[in-house]
């Protein structure tokens, strides 16, 4: 545990860098994209930089954990995990809306947690067995019992609500209906927060990263409060989905949200259009991990957008999924047995391309890989895609007879 003088001291110093936040959201801001509608500003990095540098001074041997810099996979048994300034999008419209988030955590479980709420100097803390406090004074989660009564949180992934809106806003009509009001403020941090204090009674998001939820699930479960997956699952740093409320409503929205995990929505009743795509690469085929249900090993591909075409989804989802670009796409096959997504019916197209560039995971695919034929991983195959991969291995075999007899005949 960190000793309580320097624990006393940094957080004093955190405090110091969130109004430095606020003074700097008040002047000329620099402003970038990391995606579409995900920003980053000059404030993020500054008080990353400071924060990183307070560690450094007042608990030198903890490795950091940071939004802005981190790439890569979580390795440590020990470690801080820091978001410098979580709502960005509210801080670059000079909404008072944001915060700082740093969790300590052992074993891959948060055991320490501090959350400030710059605008109005709120600082919330949280140690594994000793309470949840707001500036000092203890906090408890809210004592509402009916769902129909309780005040809910939530938030959309800025990453994914673009491409595919329908299976965020599906939960969030559901709630609209069954509970109170719910609010989406945009920054997660601070919903967690208000969860531990009681100002809402719960609070829901998919597709958060570990910066974002680690300090507000000690400071929820301290104040007395539940956290799990959608599921109801134990919350852990790989987990998808996020769940906190106190114990009366946490079991409520979990009875609704175990049902409408982002893969598992249906939003519509006729079969959907997707892609797939056996990327030829280094004389090996392409496939990744899945980062989502169903859990796997699959070719890159995905959802076909409204207003694009297969070949354009095909090009946009082996890039987002593997990095690589594709060319000379071809037609392989189609194919609509209803049973082949176990979530909804989908109709998918698949395309054979040759990939260039360079190899690198992204969107839902957790691992991009290389494999040879005779290694492909059949039992461990999501979806349809041992047929698709055993009705390319045919067709390539097919190919070369042919090219062998052509080349036979012109010697």
């Amino acid at each position: 545990m960190l000793k309580s003088v320097n624990l006393q001291q940094f957080i004093s110093a955190v405090k110091e860098v969130g109004k430095k936040l606020l003074e700097m959201q008040k002047s000329s801001l620099e402003v970038n994209h990391k995606g579409p509608i995900d920003l980053v500003t000059n404030a993020d990095l500054y008080s990353e930089e400071k924060l990183k540098e307070l560690v450094q001074r007042f608990f030198p041997s903890l490795p950091v954990v940071s939004e802005e810099s981190f790439t890569g996979s979580i390795n440590y048994e020990t470690f801080l995990v820091i978001d410098p300034l979580d709502g960005t999008t509210n801080f670059a419209h000079r909404l008072p809306w944001f915060g700082i988030s740093i969790a300590l955590i052992e074993a891959g479980k948060p055991i320490l947690g501090i959350i400030y709420h710059p605008a109005l100097d709120e600082l919330f803390f949280a140690e594994k067995g000793k309470g949840a406090y707001l500036n000092g004074e203890r906090i408890k989660v809210s004592d509402t019992k009916d769902l129909q009564e309780a005040l809910l949180s939530t938030g959309f992934p800025v990453a994914k609500i673009i491409e595919k809106p329908e299976p965020y806003l599906v939960p969030f009509r559901e709630f609209l209906k069954k509970s109170q009001g719910v609010r989406r403020f945009g920054a997660a941090t601070l919903d967690l927060a208000y969860t531990a204090c009681g100002r809402y009674d719960g609070f829901y998001e998919p597709y958060l990263k570990p910066w974002d939820t680690m300090a507000g699930v000690v400071l929820v479960e301290e104040a007395g409060g539940k956290v799990s997956d959608y599921y109801g699952n134990l919350y852990t740093l790989s987990s998808d989905t996020i769940v906190a409320a106190n114990p009366y409503i946490h079991e409520k929205l979990v009875e609704v949200l175990k049902d409408m995990h982002p893969e598992k929505v249906k939003p519509s009743r006729n079969p959907l259009p997707t892609v797939d795509v056996v990327i030829e690469y280094e004389g090996k085929i392409v496939l990744i991990e899945r980062k989502n249900p169903p859990h796997g090993y699959a070719l890159p591909g995905g959802f076909v957008e409204y207003g694009e075409t297969l070949e354009e989804c095909a090009i946009r989802e082996a890039k987002e999924e593997t990095g690589l670009d594709v060319e000379d796409l071809e037609l392989l096959s189609c194919y609509s047995d209803p049973k082949r997504d176990p979530r909804f019916h989908t109709i998918t197209t698949v395309f054979v391309a040759k990939g260039k560039g360079t190899l690198k995971a992204g969107d839902d695919a957790k691992r991009a890989f290389l494999v040879s034929i005779d290694q492909i991983p059949w039992d461990n195959l999501c979806f349809d895609h041992g047929k698709i991969l055993k009705d390319y291995l045919n067709r390539r075999k097919a190919n070369a007879k042919r090219n062998f007899r052509y080349h036979q005949k012109r010697a």
